[in-house]
């Protein structure tokens, strides 16, 4: 019966890993042609206005947006609907009760991603760019935060809002930078792990400068997103643009999913660990 329990946590494990290398090699696209093409005509202070539009924008959010973000989900139904999938785990080991974590948190941003997409259209349609960028950090963060809770964490603290930065900056990154990156990224989900089960005195603290951490996220998003926000701005192409709101988003998600999955399998090890050293 033990071995039989193992087996369904070791396809896991193996399941993470093969949707990771996956994603790291779908990734390895550059830019298309057409983005390659508005180098030339695009504003030189855009790239620097979009910078400082997504830096306030995590900045507010951080600081009294996040309580607005809850309005929109019940926060409370979410972690006691963990706590049922992890109680129903534990007392039966099957496929169905494995996967449902990360099932749940499928749906939730599937959900998300669809209102993404009508919201970044609707800016593209009536030529709006940069008006847009508070709505797309709040929808981003409303993905990440309920990924979350579908594993277990909270996101109400500075450590996980530092993880949860790393996980956009990282998963906007291709070819040989992403794997470098995303190696950086299992260290430190491995660094985070048994955050859940300690005493908040106890829990080891990462050394990050959240601020700095703010500023290169919005660098990427920015760096990812330059043209994008530029065609967007343009009444008559602006749907193009508008639509690469979605893409990113998704790639972001798709990023979150993993990692977050990957913390959970190791907080569940450590807690074996833990247990059993007692």
């Amino acid at each position: 019966m033990r071995r039989k329990r193992q087996n369904i946590w070791e396809d896991e494990w193996d399941d993470l890993r093969r949707r990771e290398e996956k994603y790291i090699y779908k990734n390895c696209v550059q830019g298309t042609k057409l983005f390659s093409k508005l180098q030339k005509i695009v504003p030189k202070n855009l790239q620097s206005k979009l910078d400082a539009a997504f830096s306030k924008a995590f900045e507010v959010i951080f600081d009294k947006g996040t309580g607005v973000i809850e309005k929109t989900y019940n926060k409370e139904k979410r972690q006691s609907e963990y706590e049922v999938r992890e109680y129903a785990a534990k007392i039966r080991e099957d496929k169905q009760n494995v996967r449902a974590f990360r099932k749940k948190a499928s749906g939730y941003a599937r959900k998300n991603l669809l209102f993404s997409s009508l919201e970044g259209i609707g800016f593209g349609l009536i030529g709006l760019g940069l008006p847009d960028i508070p709505l797309f950090v709040s929808l981003t963060l409303r993905n990440l935060y309920e990924i979350s809770l579908s594993f277990g964490y909270d996101y109400d603290n500075m450590e996980e809002r530092y993880f949860q930065l790393r996980i956009i900056e990282t998963a906007l990154y291709s070819g040989d930078e992403m794997r470098a990156r995303d190696e950086s990224m299992n260290a430190l989900c491995k660094n985070m792990c048994g955050s859940k089960q300690q005493k908040p005195e106890d829990t080891k603290k990462l050394a990050f400068d959240l601020k700095e951490q703010i500023h290169r996220t919005a660098k990427a998003l920015s760096d990812d997103m330059l043209y994008a926000k530029f065609i967007q701005g343009q009444m008559l192409v602006g749907v193009i643009g508008g639509a690469t709101d979605v893409t990113v988003l998704k790639r972001i998600t798709d990023y979150a999913m993993l990692k977050y999955r990957r913390r959970y399998l190791l907080d569940r090890e450590w807690k074996e660990d833990a247990d059993a050293a007692e």
